[in-house]
């Protein structure tokens, strides 16, 4: 019986982890530091509803192209002769929005090797808060352009969206790139501040 492979493949087996036993913790932080990416996006809505967007990220590379990632969110809204009082007049709102969201991201990498490879699949959950000066009212004398009724007094707006679409990284160097994404809001309302299709445009750096 020869031995010399058995010996062979052992030997090798036992370089391999003495190997990986080399490997510091110092070295171990900076490949982790390296998985991660942080940016934003910036989006802009103009019409009835004028949204101004601002989004800072940060995302980890999980698994293969898989990445999962958190924002911040902070809008600016004006709905513009949104509403109408019973005299004929248009009335507008302004509000400060503020919210989170958490996201999950797949490249196109593992399957293409040239510029395809730079698409992206993007799901999304987005939280947002902000308050404006009308509550509904089944007996209001303000009228919005969706038929609902309201009254003079602060109301709380909570809006849950859910978007999935589709995006492209432009890379500038090694780690600087530029996202230019179109979403569909899955859960859009009367409410929610923006309108489908959904368009942001988006800066990162790794780490």
């Amino acid at each position: 019986m020869n031995r010399k492979p058995i010996l062979i493949l052992f030997l090798v087996i036992i370089l391999s982890h003495l190997s990986f036993g080399q490997v510091s913790p110092k070295q171990k932080k900076q490949e982790f530091w390296k998985r991660i990416s942080v940016g934003g996006n910036f989006g802009l809505q103009f019409g009835t509803v004028t949204a101004i967007n601002v989004s800072p990220e940060v995302m980890i590379r999980a698994v293969d192209q898989f990445h999962l990632g958190v924002g911040f969110s902070y809008e600016y809204l004006e709905g513009k002769h949104y509403f109408m009082d019973t005299a004929g007049n248009y009335l507008s709102f302004k509000a400060n929005v503020y919210g989170g969201r958490i996201f999950a991201r797949y490249y196109l990498r593992s399957l293409f090797d040239n510029f395809l490879g730079n698409l992206f699949a993007h799901a999304e959950y987005e939280y947002l808060y902000y308050t404006r000066p009308y509550r509904r009212d089944p007996a209001g004398i303000i009228i919005d352009a969706y038929g609902n009724t309201y009254n003079k007094g602060l109301d709380v707006i909570e809006i849950n969206s859910l978007f999935i679409g589709a995006g492209y990284e432009q890379p500038f160097s090694e780690r600087a790139f530029m996202d230019i994404m179109i979403l569909y809001n899955l859960n859009a309302s009367y409410s929610s501040p923006y309108s489908n299709p959904v368009f942001r445009l988006g800066f990162g750096f790794r780490l």
